[in-house]
């Protein structure tokens, strides 16, 4: 015996419905807002579109059988905004299916509708719409290869404009002292005073001073 499927609270979570048959919207309506969802809801293919613009749905639950235009037709049409799309249709076409979800359908079922199946996908549908958000965002803080290369470009051009300046200011370095030019020379800068070896004092018991010598 199959075990039920577990609901998973929808607080927080707007559900747009899309079918032309009252009592499908009545029961779906009733259902999904006793899980906590808000559910809004069109009878035809254009309000649908007209609600999800005045109001972005987490999961539009979209017919494909309207009064007005083709399930197929809202669906392209949605899918400019980047809606989450679970079709519903009351024919088994499976040419049908195969399209829309080349389309970007999360999903394609058939009615009578099985409610807690169909809350099962619809949290399925959340749960991946949620991950694509998180992925765009992560995108954006993750460098892609372009970035990383002129990045690389950009600080091997400042290193190497760094290294030539530092050798710059170096070659000028020995030739400047606090901002003064001296130009070389073969002249001692200190001459040392010449003492006559004659004339310093004799000190008792110190050998005599050697004569000087001889030019």
């Amino acid at each position: 015996m199959s075990q039920p499927i577990p609901v998973a609270s929808g607080a927080g979570r707007h559900l747009l419905l899309v079918d032309d048959v009252p009592e499908i919207l009545e029961s779906l309506s009733i259902y999904f807002q006793r899980h906590g969802y808000t559910v809004s809801t069109a009878e035809t293919g254009a309000a649908g579109i007209q609600a999800y613009r005045n109001r972005i749905a987490d999961v539009v639950l979209l017919d494909l059988g309207l009064p007005d235009m083709t399930g197929i037709q809202v669906l392209e049409t949605l899918r400019k905004y980047n809606a989450t799309v679970v079709m519903l249709t009351g024919q088994g076409d499976i040419a049908t299916a195969v399209q829309a979800m080349q389309l970007g359908a999360e999903n394609f079922l058939t009615k009578p509708p099985d409610l807690p199946h169909i809350s099962a996908i619809v949290e399925r549908a959340i749960e991946k719409a949620d991950l694509r958000s998180e992925n765009k965002r992560l995108q954006r803080y993750v460098p892609t290869t372009r970035k990383r290369v002129i990045r690389a470009v950009v600080s091997t051009v400042l290193l190497v404009a760094a290294a030539g300046l530092g050798l710059a200011v170096g070659d000028m370095g020995p030739k400047q002292i606090l901002g003064r030019d001296f130009a070389p020379t073969s002249q001692p800068i200190y001459d040392a005073p010449q003492v006559k070896m004659d004339t310093l004092p004799f000190v008792p018991g110190a050998p005599p001073p050697l004569p000087p010598a001889r030019r």
